[in-house]
């Protein structure tokens, strides 16, 4: 956008035009000087400095009246979620309640997720018998949908058991170091915890403590599969929410509602680039100035 600073000094245009204009007949006659005057008269040269001067003057002016350019910018501060996904990959995953299988409807949820979460920093975390991080938190979800896409049951060597403590306290350690306001688990399971080293109730300890919350997610349409009372205990302790995933309208519903009660605030702030762009306009003054004097009083003289 092109303003003026000081806009009131284009109001000196109109007078500089007029006294450009305007005949000098204030001169003092001189007898015997008529055919001189009628020489000065027949040539328009001594206008040639005149000009020069009025156009220094223009740009002058127009410089005190300081053009400027002004370019907006708006600066967003996104405060972001950090949100590690870990999911569970024994081989009851592979069961077909969901189509094609549990675990193929949990990658297709979870990348549909992620798409939503353009703040946030997300990491995934699988477990089987034992837990281990796939991606480590990042904003690149590309880089997560990728791998997502890809694991399978046969990433955990263990995948005949189900650690849900150790899947758990993988993705509590990659938060351990988060500077994020909100940190968040969304731990996802078809069964009930059977292995691992570390309890799922004294990691939930562990991530109360830490002010992590975790929401669990049990998969699958048999009610005796899953140790409800445990991810229902879990998320209760760790100020979350347990969701029951029984049909596929219920598992995409419930990625819907935690991405509704998990949202990342976003500060915009509009400030401004002023580019001042008189410097310019004073140097061709200049240069209009030296040569308009060059003409008007060493090159052509003016005689009255």
């Amino acid at each position: 956008m092109f303003k003026f600073a000081n806009i009131e000094f284009l109001l000196l245009l109109p007078v500089l035009v007029y006294l450009f204009l305007r005949k000098n007949n204030g001169a003092i006659k001189v007898p015997g000087i008529d055919n001189i005057k009628k020489y000065g008269k027949n040539t328009k040269k001594h206008w040639i400095g005149k000009f020069f001067i009025f156009l220094s003057l223009v740009f002058m002016t127009i410089a005190l009246a300081r053009p400027q350019e002004q370019t907006e910018n708006k600066q967003i501060k996104k405060n972001g979620i950090d949100i590690v996904i870990s999911l569970d990959l024994s081989r009851s995953m592979l069961q077909q309640d969901f189509s094609p299988n549990r675990l193929e409807k949990a990658k297709e949820i979870l990348q549909q997720f992620i798409n939503k979460r353009g703040n946030d920093r997300i990491s995934l975390v699988v477990f089987g018998g034992d837990a281990y991080t796939k991606v480590p938190l990042t904003f690149d979800h590309s880089v997560v949908k990728d791998i997502t896409s890809k694991i399978s049951v046969n990433d955990i060597t263990s995948n005949n058991r189900t650690a849900i403590g150790m899947g758990l306290g993988v993705a509590l350690n990659r938060l351990k170091n988060s500077n994020s306001k909100s940190k968040v688990v969304i731990l996802m399971t078809d069964g009930e915890n059977n292995s691992g080293e570390m309890s799922p109730l004294g990691a939930t300890q562990m991530a109360k403590e830490m002010g992590i919350k975790v929401y669990t997610v049990g998969i699958g349409a048999r009610e005796n599969e899953i140790d409800e009372n445990l991810l229902q205990t879990m998320a209760d302790e760790s100020n979350g929410r347990y969701f029951r995933a029984r049909n596929q309208r219920e598992f995409s519903e419930i990625f819907n509602e935690i991405d509704r009660l998990e949202k990342s605030s976003i500060e915009s702030r509009n400030f401004y680039d002023i580019r001042e762009l008189y410097e310019p306009l004073l140097k061709l003054a200049l240069i209009f100035l030296v040569i308009g004097v060059l003409f008007q009083y060493f090159i052509y003289i003016i005689i009255p």
